[in-house]
Parts: C-alpha cells; structure tokens; sequence
C-alpha cells in the first residue's frame, strides 16, 4: 500500500503543480534560475562595474549607467544579488506578457517559464554581466511598444532607453522594435507613423548615449584595443611578410614593443578567438594597453594607433574583411570555438579582490554539480549553437512579414547579430544571447498564430 500512497501523493502534488496560479509557475522558474546561481555569479566585467560603482569614479570601458544603477541597488542589497535579480526577473515578467499575446494566464507562464529554463536562455542570467541585463530591458520594453496603450508605449521607449545605456551597441536591437513597433497614435498613415518612429528612436539613443557621456569621468578609450586586434588581424591575413622598415612607419608613434619580425610576431599572436594575447601575452606583447582601470592610453599612441588602423584597413581591405569573417566564423560556432564563455567560472582568479570586495568565494555542491551539468550541455549538444538560430531566424523572416511585432524581434535579433561583425572582439556567446532568445519566442508565437489561423 505504501507506494500506492506515494504515488497518489505524487499525482495529487502533480495536479496542484498544474493548476497553480501564473504567479506560482513563475516564482517556481526564477527560484530554480536562484538555486544554480545565488547570488550572482561574478567575471573579471562583473568586477570591474561593482569596483566602479563603490568607488563612485565612472570609465567608459563599460557604459557607466550600469556602474550608477549598480551603486544605487548595492546601497540597499550589498553584492551581486540585487543586479542578479533586476536582470532575471525583467526577463521573466517580460516573457509572460509576451506570451499572454498568444495564451491564456496559465499556459503562458508554463511556456514562459519553459523558454526563461532553457539553457541557452536561462544560464547567463546567473551571471552578472551587461548583456543580460540589456536583454531583460529589451524585453519589457518589447512588451511596452506592442501595447495598445500610450503610455504603455511610452515606457517602452523608456525599456529601450534602459537597454541602450548599459549595453553600447544595443541601439542595433533597438532600431527594428522602435521604428516598427511604435506608434504615437493608432491609424496614423505610414508617411507620419514611421517617421515619428525614427524619430523616438534618435531620441531614444542620444539620450542614452549623453547618459554615458555625462556619467563617464574617465576616458579609458577601450577602442584602441579592438583597433590593435583588427590591425594583427588584418596583417596575419596579407599573403607576404611586410618587411619591418614599413611597418614601423606604420605604427609610428604607437608605441610598438616588438621591434623586429614585426609581421612574423604578429602572425604567431593572432588568433580570432581572443583579442588579449596582442596586448597581454606574457613575452610577445605588441602593445602595452589598459583593459579596465583609470588610466587611458596617452592621446599620441591613441592617435597613431587610430591611423594605422585606417591605413591598414584602406591598404588591405580583403584581409580585413577576412579577418573579421574569421572572428564572426567563432563568434556563430562555425570555428573550433564552441559557445565560449556560455557557463562562467566559478572559481575566483583573483581571491584577495573578492574578499575586499566583500563577497564570498563558496558555492554549495548542488550548484556545482548544475554547472557541470550545463557544461556538459554546452559541450555535447548543439542548444549553444549560435549559427543554427540564424538559421531558424532566417527562415521565420519570410513567415513573419505579415506579423509587425514577430518581425520586429526577429530583425531586433539579426541586427544586434549583425553589428559583431565588426565589434566583436572574441566569441562570447552572450554576445549572441539576444539573438536566441529573439528567435525562440519568434518561433513559438508564430507557430501558435499559424495554427490556430490567427489574423497578423
């Protein structure tokens, strides 16, 4: 009699599970997200916005809105467990409304909940990084454009304005939510519609942009480091060695380390994976530049290595263009790269940080049996497999032409994909988190649509 108890106990358990509240369903998916990654998993990018935030001093490195917004939550929930649950529950909220368009209350949460769970989805929000973060205020602010309310609308722009100023290139994913999405007044003629779209979108993104620039109080001119990488990018791709006479009149004034096989050096360094070893290999440096801290570059070196970027560019236009096909090849899981930097470290590289920081260092058993779990996903399955949903994203476009907020998410996707092309500098995949995300809700909500014969 007793496993006929047990498993009445567990139909009963099962039956209240099904039919609990939207609320519950939810809850019961962040909780999970919270028991993998309590209270916030923490990268070299993650540290450099809480040291920033605490001591109230801004660069540029990273947009410096999220360096405010993290000194504003840290006053209240010391750490990363406030910016762990601004970004997570962000998206979740955003999700269930996204599906209400297409379920009832209940049916919505399971599917939102079953798409927040889904390992490409779910696994960087546990990490505190910039990207998720965006991804949570795209979200919402999704939902808010799609909206027959104005002032829904309106706080949309606002979810674009938030995502555009924690993540540079965000304004890519923004284009196609905004201009398609957004209408000041039902019916308006697209001759007047569209561009009072455009225009809430300039809006949108200068302001954010001044956000940063009047935030930022020191100018750490992180671009010069993307430029070094295109520069050996680009030489290891020319045929013949350029001789080493040349190419110190070429990066005259940039302060160049290596003095000789200047061009044999800069073969042996690049690699399409990772822009660090040009600047931080241990015996080979190229150029001595800052990835975090205060300090920029002096403005001559910033100058030089800004013209030899353009010269090197003009003069070998193809290997640049392979270079950074090469990058993009890495970035998609088309190289030997495969979804790097999907499941971060849970180890510490620099301890003694952590501890000033006042953070902890432990994570339980469970939580790292989770993280081998999805390492083994990550490395035996293709879910993180970037290039499969452009794939799928490509096919849906041609559905979805009839269906302005499934087409807008899907562009909003492609685009934010497409700008890596040039700013990519290695294959993280939360780069392409975004991209994922866009295509499986796309693809759930059109299916439903279609099946069901429901009007665009």
């Amino acid at each position: 009699m007793r496993p006929l108890v047990v498993s009445a106990q567990a139909r009963r358990i099962g039956r209240r599970i099904a039919t609990a509240p939207p609320l519950v369903i939810l809850a019961i998916a962040w909780f999970y997200l919270m028991i993998y990654a309590f209270p916030g998993i923490m990268t070299q990018d993650s540290y450099d916005h809480l040291r920033e935030a605490r001591d109230r001093l801004y660069s540029d490195g990273h947009p410096p809105a999220i360096n405010l917004l993290w000194s504003v939550v840290d006053y209240f929930i010391a750490g990363p467990f406030g910016m762990f649950v601004i970004q997570s529950t962000c998206m979740l909220a955003g999700l269930y409304q996204v599906m209400r368009r297409a379920f009832d209350p209940r049916p919505a949460a399971w599917i939102a909940a079953a798409v927040f769970l889904f390992p490409p989805v779910m696994v960087p929000f546990g990490v505190i990084w910039k990207d998720p973060l965006m991804a949570g205020f795209l979200m919402l602010g999704f939902v808010g454009l799609a909206s027959p309310r104005r002032a829904m609308r309106l706080l949309g722009l606002l979810g674009m304005f938030g995502a555009t100023s924690v993540r540079y290139n965000a304004i890519a994913a923004t284009l196609p939510l905004v201009v398609l999405l957004f209408e000041w007044r039902p019916g308006l003629h697209w001759l007047k519609r569209y561009p009072i779209a455009i225009v809430a979108w300039v809006v949108v993104t200068l302001s954010s942009f001044q956000l940063n620039a009047r935030l930022a109080d020191h100018k750490l001119e992180l671009w010069s480091s993307i430029a070094v990488f295109d520069i050996v990018g680009t030489l290891a791709f020319v045929d013949e060695d350029i001789p080493d006479e040349d190419l110190k009149k070429l990066f005259a004034g940039s302060d160049l380390l290596v003095q000789t096989n200047i061009h044999a050096t800069a073969r042996e360094l690049y690699t399409p994976r990772d822009f660090l070893p040009v600047t931080n290999h241990p015996t080979k440096t190229m150029w001595s530049l800052p990835i975090n801290g205060y300090v920029p570059p002096p403005e001559p070196q910033l100058n030089a290595i800004e013209r030899a970027w353009k010269e090197t560019i003009a003069t070998y236009p193809v290997a640049y263009l392979k270079h950074r096909l090469s990058v993009m090849a890495e970035v998609v899981g088309l190289g030997v790269s495969r979804a790097s930097g999907a499941i971060a470290r849970r180890d510490f590289r620099s301890p003694d940080e952590v501890h000033l920081r006042g953070l902890g260092t432990g994570w339980s058993k469970l939580q790292r049996k989770m993280t081998k779990w999805y390492v083994s996903i990550v490395r035996h399955t293709p879910l993180f497999t970037v290039w499969m949903y452009i794939v799928i994203a490509l096919v849906l476009l041609p559905l979805a032409l009839r269906h302005r907020d499934v087409l807008a998410l899907l562009l909003s996707g492609l685009a934010l994909e497409a700008s890596l092309v040039v700013l990519a500098p290695s294959p993280d995949y939360r780069y392409s988190h975004w991209l994922v995300i866009c295509t499986i809700i796309a693809a759930i909500v059109l299916g439903v649509r279609r099946y069901r014969g429901s009007p665009p």
